[in-house]
């Protein structure tokens, strides 16, 4: 596994995430939460990484990925309120497709196959 690869792959994703924040009128720590959605793709992208192997299929990373995408998602979920707070919501499916995209990007460029 190619770690630089897996972090900058997980930034990215984490930065295309968060960067819909800068949009909502009124969110007083807008930079604040553009770097956790950063640090957030980071992390799933290490996990996802982690689970991966060489010799893992496509689906192996799109599973791997929609399970730590959607943990962290809840977390974020439950953090915010749950269904109580007006935009927690949406970042259960956000997260999920995030971290199958992850997952995906990972078994594509990450390992080096023989």
């Amino acid at each position: 596994m190619n770690v630089i690869v897996v972090v900058v792959i997980g930034a990215i994703i984490g930065a295309i995430d968060g960067v819909g924040i800068f949009f909502a009128p009124g969110e007083p720590f807008k930079t604040e939460i553009f770097l956790a959605a950063i640090l957030k793709g980071i992390l799933v992208s290490l996990l996802t990484g982690m689970s991966l192997t060489t010799n893992s299929a496509w689906w192996h990373g799109a599973g791997y990925g929609l399970l730590y995408g959607l943990a962290f998602a809840l977390v974020i979920f439950l953090a915010k309120g749950g269904f109580k707070s007006k935009d927690a919501p949406y970042v259960v499916p956000s997260g999920a497709i995030l971290g199958v995209v992850t997952g995906l990007l990972l078994v594509k460029f990450a390992f080096l196959r023989s």
